[in-house]
C-alpha cells in the first residue's frame, strides 16, 4: 500500500495502529517539536520552536476567565510535565514501531498507554492552529494547502482512528477492511 494512510484496530488488551512511513516520521518531528515547545528546548537540528502558553495547551477550567487563569496559574507546570510525559511515552511507542521497519508501521498502543497516545496527539494539535484547538474552525477540505496542514490532518487522523478502536467493544479484534487514506491535493 502507497500513500499516506492510518488504520486501527483493537488487539488483545490494546490497540494496533499502523500508519505509512511517511505519517510515522511526520508524527515523530511533531512529537520532538512539542517537546521542545514544552521544554524550551532547541530542536535536534534546528531554531527554538515558539513556546505554547497553558492558555493554548488547556481549555478554562471555568466560566469566569479570571478564575480560570488562577486555575492555570496554580495548576499549569503540573498538566504541563503530565502533557510531557505522555508525549515522550507515545514518542517512544513510535519510535519502535518506526525502527521495526516495517511499512506500514505499527504502532502497539497498550490499553494502559491509550490515554496517553490521545493526551499526545490531542496537544500536538496546539503547534499548527492559531486559536486554542477546542475553539479554532478548521476548513478540512483545504486544510492541507496551509503551513502544518498535513501534519494537523494525521494528528486528527490518528486520534479519532484511536479512540474509535480503543471504545470498540472488548475482544472485537477484527481490523478495518481499509484503511483510512489521507488524500492530499497536489499543488
Amino acid at each position: 500500500m502507497t500513500g499516506e494512510f492510518v488504520r486501527a484496530w483493537r488487539a488483545g488488551q490494546g490497540v494496533r495502529l499502523a500508519v505509512s512511513r511517511t505519517v510515522v516520521e511526520g508524527l515523530l518531528r511533531v512529537f520532538d517539536d512539542l517537546e521542545c515547545s514544552l521544554t524550551g528546548q532547541r530542536r535536534r537540528f534546528g531554531r527554538r520552536p515558539r513556546p505554547l502558553p497553558d492558555r493554548r495547551l488547556f481549555p478554562d477550567a471555568y466560566f469566569d476567565r479570571d478564575a480560570s487563569d488562577a486555575f492555570r496559574a496554580r495548576h499549569g507546570e503540573d498538566m504541563r510535565r503530565r502533557v510531557l510525559d505522555a508525549v515522550r511515552r507515545t514518542a517512544v511507542l513510535f519510535v519502535h514501531a518506526h525502527d521495526a521497519g516495517h511499512d506500514p508501521a505499527v504502532v502497539a498502543v497498550p490499553e494502559v498507554a491509550v490515554p496517553d497516545v490521545f493526551c499526545a496527539l490531542a496537544h500536538a494539535q496546539s503547534l499548527f492552529v492559531s486559536r486554542p484547538r477546542w475553539n479554532v474552525l478548521v476548513d478540512w477540505p483545504t486544510v492541507t494547502l496551509r503551513k502544518g496542514g498535513r501534519e494537523l490532518t494525521w494528528l486528527v487522523t490518528c486520534q479519532t482512528a484511536l479512540a474509535e478502536a480503543a471504545l470498540a467493544a472488548p475482544g472485537s479484534d477484527e481490523a478495518l477492511e481499509e484503511p483510512t487514506e489521507l488524500e492530499f491535493p497536489t499543488l
